[in-house]
């Protein structure tokens, strides 16, 4: 009887194991993901140098232009806006915040530099002068932007900033006091005043975690008053030109031409 009822357990568990066990699967664990690899990144630095042709420019000193006037410089300022860098695959850069006003006065605004800038060699540089209608109406900003920086290149919040200040005297102004004044700003409409460039980089800036390339801009007075139109101090409306209009937008596309790339320091 015993051995009867050993035999009965041995088949009972016999069943147990090999019929009414549960299935199990086999988890194969989820691949660890790659992480996204981080965009190395370095700096990159303009540089704006003003220049009468050939020579630097000099506050109060005498220069002809190209139609024979002589005339002089106290102040010369402009706003660099909106960079934009040009790697040589293609693919672009633009600065954030790209707001930056350069007076000839001060030595260090001549330095415009660009930070966080994506590793590669870049082949061109875009970028306007005279800033943007969107910040034109902003209201209170910061940076270059600000009432503190830029206090003499803004009219107002109906007619905005002053992109481009050229003051000094010359022989045949029509002022009493011999002055000439440039004041030119419009930011829409068919007074806007905004012009944009891009340059081609002959030596081009090779950007890295080490090296921050600097790139020569050169800035050609001369070219204010002879570009597109060629001004005459002596007629009428070109002494002075204070508000957006038609004067304006001549030294406007005037200055569109003012600038020419220079070199590209790599080091």
């Amino acid at each position: 009887m015993r051995v009867f009822v050993q035999v009965i357990a041995t088949c009972f568990l016999i069943c147990t194991l090999s019929f009414c066990k549960k299935d199990t699967k086999t988890t194969t664990p989820n691949p660890t993901p790659n992480p996204t690899p981080e965009t190395k990144t370095g700096g990159l630095s303009l540089f704006f140098e003003n220049k009468v042709d050939s020579v630097g420019l000099a506050f109060n000193k005498d220069y002809v232009n190209t139609n024979g006037d002589t005339f002089s410089v106290s102040k010369f300022n402009y706003f660099i806006t909106n960079i934009v860098l040009t790697k040589s695959d293609g693919s672009t850069f633009a600065e954030p915040e790209s707001y930056h006003l350069v007076k000839h006065s001060d030595q260090k605004t001549y330095w415009i530099n660009i930070k966080n800038v994506p590793v590669g060699s870049y082949k061109s540089v875009k970028f306007t002068l005279g800033v943007d209608s969107a910040r034109n109406v902003s209201g209170t900003q910061t940076g270059d932007l600000s009432m503190t920086t830029s206090s003499d290149m803004f009219w107002s919040w109906n007619t905005g900033y002053i992109f481009f200040k050229l003051e000094g005297k010359a022989s045949k102004s029509t002022d009493p006091s011999k002055y000439i004044e440039y004041h030119i700003g419009g930011y829409g409409g068919a007074n806007k005043a905004q012009r944009t460039m891009s340059f081609n980089i002959t030596e081009p800036a090779e950007v890295s975690t080490t090296i921050s390339p600097k790139v020569h801009f050169f800035a050609n007075v001369n070219k204010v008053f002879d570009g597109k139109t060629k001004i005459d101090f002596s007629k009428a409306g070109y002494s002075k030109v204070l508000v957006p209009g038609v004067y304006s937008l001549e030294i406007a596309d005037n200055y569109a031409q003012m600038f020419y790339y220079g070199h590209t320091h790599n080091d």
